[in-house]
């Protein structure tokens, strides 16, 4: 009696096509004999953009920051498959349509508005979809409203990507709940942003926060605190408008400057499901009762607190005040995000006591502060979410090499751990 052996030699593959060692760009290629998708399709926002493939079967987007989708741009030809949560697609296509306008502005015609309006029309707005062989699920990842973290199931194999995640809650939205996720997948692809960083107790920064807000105050200063559009901003504008209405901070002209922002408050008062208990108590949380909405740096009444774009400083309205207030030492300049660019002027004017922009070179009297008001893991949150899923092996992206070393340091004995280069394949 014959017995028949058929040998199967299925494929799966992660390719990382952006994020490796470095922050920004992220994404990844995961493909078998039946399916490819990307994770991710994100841009950096310094340099050359590079060229993705565009071949995938599906594009799932963790959430709407441009480091994860400032590429999709580049598949509005391909009528693509696009998969994420509803927030994410509409704050997405508002930050797409703002790249166009800056683009545009620097001469730069590739793309125009229809093109961030197909992206929109191609976007799945689910948490779980089945494609050819492979099933993909989607779960909140804490990190910003609409966040998902992704379990892949293809070929017997378990893979998990957190995207960009954060396991503690913040003031308007609840940490990923890692009792919720899949344990002991065979991948985990996590980011490592702060892989080397622990912070302090969260109160403890927001006590230090208030405090340096209300010396500034106390002296009649402005205060400008540089943040992006998405999720920061409503989160700082949320903070300081509770403040002044529980009597914590004394009533003081407070301004966002940010249309983009602006427009994205309507998108959170329509999602309040997304919130915190306390959040959805209210009407409509994002229409703030002590903060004002103003269009330009003009409008603004001294002394002043000002949330506005951009977060690195780069430009629009945190690079004007920056160079208006930065030679007052009565003014302050409070950086919640913990991460700044070597090329951003809020870095250097705060290490260096000076910033360049262009050929003029501008002083620095002003209080220049780092607080880490972060939706990121830091080193001991992402030891738990190895320790509590128990993958087999773990692949460290989005971080700067020595971030992710020092993380693999704290992991190697709970899991293999891999930290890829650009265009690596790693096969499972």
């Amino acid at each position: 009696m014959w017995l028949a052996f058929i040998w199967s030699n299925t494929k799966l593959e992660i390719k990382i096509l952006g994020g490796a060692r470095e922050v920004g760009g992220s994404c990844l290629s995961v493909e078998t004999d039946s399916c490819k998708i990307a994770l991710d399709y994100g841009i950096k926002l310094e340099g050359e953009p590079k060229k993705l493939p565009t071949d995938f079967d599906a594009v799932v987007i963790s959430h709407a920051h441009l480091d994860h989708t400032g590429s999709l741009l580049s598949l509005s030809k391909h009528n693509p498959t696009i998969v994420g949560s509803e927030i994410t697609r509409d704050v997405t296509v508002d930050l797409l349509h703002d790249m166009v306008k800056i683009q545009n502005e620097k001469g730069k015609f590739d793309y125009e508005d229809h093109h961030a309006e197909r992206i929109g029309q191609c976007w799945w707005a689910r948490d779980a979809i089945a494609l050819s062989g492979m099933k993909i699920n989607l779960q909140p990842a804490g990190h910003v409203a609409g966040a998902k973290v992704t379990t892949l199931e293809a070929e017997g194999k378990k893979i998990v990507y957190t995207g960009d995640i954060c396991t503690h809650d913040t003031e308007i939205l609840k940490g990923c709940k890692l009792e919720t996720l899949p344990k002991r997948p065979d991948v985990l692809i996590t980011e490592s942003t702060y892989g080397g960083k622990v912070r302090r107790p969260r109160q403890q920064l927001l006590d230090e926060f208030m405090e340096d807000l209300l010396k500034t105050m106390d002296n009649k200063g402005n205060v400008l605190i540089p943040t992006f559009a998405f999720h920061r901003s409503q989160e700082m504008a949320k903070r300081l408008d509770t403040a002044i209405a529980n009597g914590y901070l004394p009533r003081y002209n407070v301004y966002t400057i940010s249309n983009l922002a602006h427009k994205i408050n309507d998108y959170y008062n329509h999602n309040k499901q997304l919130f915190t208990k306390e959040i959805r108590k209210q009407k409509t949380p994002f229409n703030y009762k002590h903060v004002k909405h103003l269009y330009r740096t003009a409008q603004i009444e001294e002394p002043a607190i000002v949330i506005c774009t951009s977060g690195f400083g780069h430009a629009g309205a945190s690079l004007r005040l920056l160079k208006d207030w930065a030679n007052n030492e009565h003014n302050a300049v409070i950086l919640t995000s913990g991460y700044l660019p070597p090329d951003s002027p809020l870095k250097t004017a705060k290490e260096e006591g000076y910033f360049k922009i262009e050929e003029e070179t501008f002083n620095v009297k002003a209080l220049v502060k780092q607080i880490e008001l972060s939706g990121h893991a830091d080193q001991n949150e992402l030891v738990e979410i190895v320790n509590k899923l128990k993958p087999t092996r773990t692949i460290l992206i989005h971080g700067d090499l020595e971030q992710a070393e020092l993380l693999s340091e704290r992991i190697g004995e709970m899991t293999d751990v891999c930290i890829p280069q650009q265009n690596e394949t790693i096969d499972i």
